[in-house]
């Protein structure tokens, strides 16, 4: 069976912000839109196709493990992104963006519709980001970012199988202290 083509006009992806090797003028030019091309099937000249977008578009300097990523910028850029884009799917890189968008609290993976629109959240594809470090995550990663891409619906269940995204929400995380606290008195 010959898969679908993806359609790259149809398609956006938004990060973080540039890499320090990557040239803030063109979104995902570095090793991180290297990564994702890889992971989606295509070549790097497809995925340059596509809208890119930086929330953050001048990279910030390193503070500790994560770059000081600026939520106030991300969510004025998110809302020109909304506004100005005329794409059915957008892959958001990663958790800070995914919370410029107003998606809180949602594991990776997520895939969320939104007045006609699709939104895969996705983990971002720097080597910081220990998701990266189960391999039984990239796979799945791959499958369901390419699926998403040819504009495919994700089997029930799919997104359950396998291990851990390695996220709680909020309320799951909250919940389990507070059971493990019980276990203890007990």
């Amino acid at each position: 069976m010959k898969r679908k083509k993806i359609e790259t006009h149809k398609v956006g992806l938004v990060g973080e912000a540039p890499s320090r090797r990557g040239d803030p003028r063109k979104p995902l030019a570095g090793p991180n839109g290297q990564k994702i091309a890889r992971l989606a099937g295509m070549s790097y000249d497809e995925l340059i196709a596509c809208r890119r977008r930086h929330l953050n578009p001048q990279y910030s300097r390193k503070h500790g493990k994560s770059d000081a990523f600026d939520h106030a910028k991300g969510h004025a850029n998110a809302a020109d992104v909304l506004l100005d884009w005329r794409v059915e799917r957008i892959v958001l890189l990663g958790k800070n963006v995914a919370r410029c968008f107003g998606f809180r609290d949602l594991p990776f993976l997520a895939e969320i519709r939104v007045y006609g629109r699709r939104f895969l959240i996705f983990p971002h594809p720097s080597g910081v980001n220990r998701w990266w470090k189960e391999r039984q995550n990239e796979q799945r990663a791959r499958q369901l970012l390419q699926r998403f891409l040819r504009g495919e619906t994700v089997p029930a269940g799919f997104r359950k199988t396998g291990g851990s995204t390695g996220t709680r929400s909020r309320t799951t995380s909250i919940g389990t202290s507070a059971n493990r606290s019980r276990r203890k008195a007990s």
